[in-house]
């Protein structure tokens, strides 16, 4: 794959070859010497980290047994995690809708590609959520809707949400859509149909991801009065960074989304080869970038790394699939 001066990305054959890189596109840090291994390791962070997880964690165990299916309260753990590994600077309570909103996420998921759905089944449930992210409120007692509506308030109740709302809400439309994009895809090719191109694809693939939603949910949480800003420099970083985080997502749970009948990018004719060297591009560009802003005022860049880190090491080791 190359990408251009535009940012497309397009498509060059090559060759098929063997498993994905297993050093993980730069992002290893293991040494041989045990001594040296850690040394980079933010040792604050990772207590920090930990101990706003396990603040957060009876909470939304509690929260994900209230909302019910497709809703499940094993996910609290890494939804918790997830949240405060992003900014562990910030408080439990702050992370609270980062945590939401990737349970959200995960239960989306379970919902559009899980037994019983259909493109119909998911393009009326989107429409109902997007008119949510637009500020209607719930009218049926669907967990999805009425989780939805309350991370939707959280975000906008934050100390930035003036500036970062539209951000989420562009985030959210883009899961949505591609989420929509997904299920009707796998099903045409199921039914006989043209797959789509892997352009068209990667497109909707950034978005149903989730990342921009999960990013824009620790920014509205940050109390920074330069933080609007900050913003327009992260665009492009945000793009890059959810693009490789949906090839991650791919290389690990290929097997599972065969099984279900979604489509990904192997299963649209990339290899390994391939795969790993657009993750690579993408990855390194998004993390160029971010190093070049303005290292006294890294909240709203550092929280995009953390998130891209987080996600792409989590697919290294496991695929969280729909139940984490």
């Amino acid at each position: 794959m190359t990408t251009d001066v535009s940012g497309v990305t397009r498509a060059r054959p090559v060759p098929a070859v063997g498993p994905v890189d297993t050093r993980w596109f730069g992002l290893e840090v293991t040494a041989a010497d045990p001594a040296e291994a850690h040394r980079s390791l933010e040792i604050v962070a990772a207590a920090d980290t930990g101990v706003v997880t396990v603040q957060l964690i009876g909470r939304m165990r509690g929260w994900a047994e209230r909302l019910g299916a497709p809703f499940d309260p094993g996910t609290a753990p890494l939804c918790c995690l997830t949240a405060a590994n992003g900014t562990p600077w910030l408080s439990a309570s702050a992370c609270y809708p980062v945590a939401q909103t990737a349970a959200w996420l995960l239960a989306l998921d379970a919902w559009s590609d899980g037994p019983g759905s259909d493109s119909a089944t998911v393009a009326d449930g989107v429409a109902r959520y997007l008119a949510i992210v637009q500020g209607e409120a719930p009218e049926t007692d669907d967990p999805l809707a009425l989780a939805l509506a309350e991370i939707r308030d959280r975000v906008h109740g934050g100390p930035s949400s003036a500036a970062v709302y539209p951000w989420w809400q562009q985030a959210a439309v883009a899961s949505l859509v591609g989420t929509r994009f997904e299920r009707q895809a796998a099903d045409a090719v199921a039914n006989g149909g043209t797959p789509p191109s892997f352009e068209e694809y990667l497109r909707h693939a950034g978005g149903s991801i989730g990342l921009g939603m999960i990013v824009a949910a620790a920014w509205s949480a940050m109390d920074e009065p330069d933080l609007p800003a900050r913003l327009p420099a992260l665009r492009q970083p945000l793009q890059d960074a959810s693009i490789a985080l949906r090839l991650a997502n791919d290389a690990r749970g290929h097997e599972r989304e065969q099984a279900e009948g979604i489509l990904d990018a192997f299963a649209l004719g990339l290899s390994p080869r391939d795969l790993t060297g657009l993750l690579t591009e993408h990855l390194n560009r998004c993390r160029a970038r971010l190093r070049s802003l303005d290292p006294d005022r890294p909240g709203p860049a550092l929280a995009l790394e953390r998130h891209l880190v987080w996600g792409v090491r989590m697919y290294q080791r496991f695929a969280a699939g729909h139940t984490g």
